[in-house]
């Protein structure tokens, strides 16, 4: 058996199975690997077993009572976008098991779980878990760049802006002022009759 990923000993994963048996023999094997592992009984119960211990990773069982799998799938994740979901089921439905991972499950496995296939599962998933979160940071890194910057070029080209009509007011009747002020008006989206204005204003003239 593959040893386990060094990071899996921060690793909490919650098993949600109505059958008792089930979720012990899932503890024993998942702590075992150096998961620290939570039960629960009931889809119910899963959710507030997350809220309150926000774990990285879910084994449901797909047929409970109440809430099923399907619909213990989508409120998990709305409670973390991250979670990395495996589906058990001891009937192959391939129905069922499609509809869990267009609602965002990682992947489904067969009861009784082969414990090599789960273990890559659980890696594959938190693996998956990851970049999805480095991707998102990254976006929000660039979010953050993109910003940053339009706010410094906004600010440099205020100060541009101000230098140029600056020297336009202070130009008097230099000749080439007329083909200067089509060309910063150009340059600013506005009119010449508005920079006209504005060089008017700086030098104390009126209209």
């Amino acid at each position: 058996m593959p040893n386990p990923d060094p990071q899996s000993s921060l690793t909490t994963v919650l098993v949600v199975d109505d059958e008792d048996g089930i979720r012990q023999a899932l503890d024993r094997f998942l702590t075992r690997l150096g998961y620290r592992v939570l039960q629960a009984a009931s889809g119910a119960e899963a959710l507030d077993r997350q809220a309150a211990e926000q774990p990285q990773v879910m084994l449901s069982d797909i047929r409970m009572p109440n809430m099923t799998g399907v619909e213990l799938v989508p409120r998990a994740l709305a409670a973390d976008s991250d979670l990395a979901i495996i589906m058990l089921t001891a009937i192959d439905e391939p129905r069922t098991a499609i509809e869990c991972l267009k609602l965002g499950a990682y992947d489904y496995l067969i009861k009784p779980v082969d414990l090599d296939e789960l273990e890559m599962s659980l890696q594959a998933g938190l693996r998956q878990r990851q970049l999805e979160i480095d991707r998102r940071e990254l976006e929000q890194w660039l979010a953050r760049e993109v910003a940053v910057r339009t706010r410094d070029l906004e600010e440099r080209t205020t100060v541009v802006e101000d230098i140029a009509l600056a020297a336009l007011a202070a130009a008097g009747d230099w000749p080439g002022a007329s083909d200067a002020v089509e060309k910063l008006a150009k340059e600013l989206g506005t009119s010449p009759d508005d920079v006209t204005r504005e060089i008017r204003k700086r030098r104390g003239t009126a209209g």
